[in-house]
């Protein structure tokens, strides 16, 4: 599974995967299946649920999952799955315009500790790899991840277009999507953020610098949930063989991803304390890192979800006859109006199921219904349903509160 749109890093991984394994016969028969959004915690979910314990699935995961699903708040995270391998990435790069005052790291370093927000840095999706990079880099320097001026670009082009024209700082992207113009000299490169120098490339580390920090947008296999002992250990033995042959080396040549090879439980050691890290500094980032669309999302879906409890509800005490009370009576809607206050209230701190519980039992009460126990089970059950519904068969996200993990 690549969670995923075609066409994309997943998707590519994805699909050179099924290529080698088909060449080299490692497999007879290769499945590529997409599936896209909230950039791959859906694609997380469905894996979980619907593969788990099963020895002949696989999911492409990376570095942007982990920011996702704490941005997300995905029901299901890395952590539940079986760690496979990882497997290539790609080195981020800090640059300024060739024009910029700022001629060193130091410089760089300097102004933002002195203005966090005089600083504009250009970069792709909002909590994604280049935001992730400046918020570890911010911590680094002592300054508050959250007050730093990052302007996020739905494309690279975009960003480049801003950069190559003055407007912002500095930027952050991957090396392959700089480096023509670091080559050309119309961009001016400050640090990469691989661990050690790269052969070729002649940007200096952020720790050659004195800076501790290093990151890699790295892509890696997943198995579902469950899968251990001979199963588990054979699908590492067969991604393990795939790195090794001819076929694959000639993938990474082709496309130009860095070798991250690691098997197995070093994977699952590394994944993680890297989801250590970068919930870390998600958090740090807060809401600068909160999508427009997810926000509405958060705030309309479990409304919508709630009116739907309420009509039933409603709907299904009404058919009591003499006990029922007419909608429109001041007094029922009293109760309804009640209702509706105390969903809106509860809904973070509690969650869905006792929110929607509570609008339930106001609402059976606005409609006659004198039965608080059985109004309360009722409301407890569709609410639970629903919530289980929504959040585990369809993969979409309503507030669980501290009742649920």
């Amino acid at each position: 599974m690549a969670p995923a749109s075609p066409g994309g890093g997943w998707d590519q991984t994805a699909r050179a995967l099924a290529e080698v394994l088909l060449g080299e016969g490692l497999a007879r028969v290769v499945e590529v299946e997409n599936v896209s959004g909230a950039a791959g915690t859906i694609g997380l979910a469905r894996f979980a649920s619907s593969y788990r314990g099963e020895g002949d699935a696989l999911l492409v995961t990376g570095l942007v999952m982990l920011s996702a699903i704490v941005m997300n708040e995905s029901p299901v995270s890395l952590a539940e799955v079986t760690p496979i391998a990882r497997l290539t990435g790609e080195y981020e790069v800090l640059v300024v315009p060739a024009a910029s005052p700022f001629r060193s790291l130091a410089d760089l370093t300097t102004a933002l500790r002195r203005d966090p927000g005089a600083v504009s840095f250009a970069g792709g999706s909002a909590g994604g790899t280049d935001q992730l990079l400046l918020g570890l880099l911010a911590r680094e320097v002592v300054v508050d991840p959250a007050s730093t001026n990052y302007i996020a670009f739905s494309g690279g082009g975009d960003s480049l277009a801003a950069l190559l024209g003055n407007q912002v700082a500095a930027g952050i992207s991957g090396l392959s999507e700089y480096a023509p113009h670091i080559e050309s000299g119309s961009l001016r490169a400050l640090a990469i953020s691989s661990s050690d120098p790269l052969p070729g490339v002649g940007i200096l580390t952020f720790r050659e610098q004195g800076i501790e920090l290093a990151l890699a947008n790295w892509r890696g296999l997943v198995a579902p949930p469950g899968l251990r002992g001979p199963a588990r250990d054979s699908l590492v033995n067969a991604i393990d063989r795939l790195v090794r042959t001819r076929k694959w080396q000639e993938v990474l040549e082709r496309t130009g991803w860095v070798d991250l090879y690691l098997p197995g439980d070093r994977f699952g050691q590394f994944l993680r304390s890297e989801q250590r890290r970068i919930a870390s500094v998600v958090r740090d980032l807060g809401s600068a890192t909160a999508t427009g669309e997810n926000e509405i999302a958060e705030m309309v879906f479990p409304g919508i979800v709630g009116v739907g409890l309420l009509v039933s509800g409603g709907l299904l005490l009404a058919r009591r006859g003499s006990e029922s009370r007419a909608p429109g009576n001041p007094r029922a809607l009293g109760f309804v109006f009640m209702g509706a206050v105390a969903n809106v209230v509860l809904l973070e701190p509690t969650g869905f199921i006792v929110a929607s519980s509570v609008l339930f039992v106001c609402t059976a009460r606005g409609f006659g219904s004198r039965r608080w126990a059985r109004d309360a089970f009722l409301g407890l059950a569709l609410s639970a349903g629903a919530y289980f519904l929504f959040t585990r068969a369809l993969s979409l996200s309503l507030p669980a509160g501290r009742l649920l993990p």
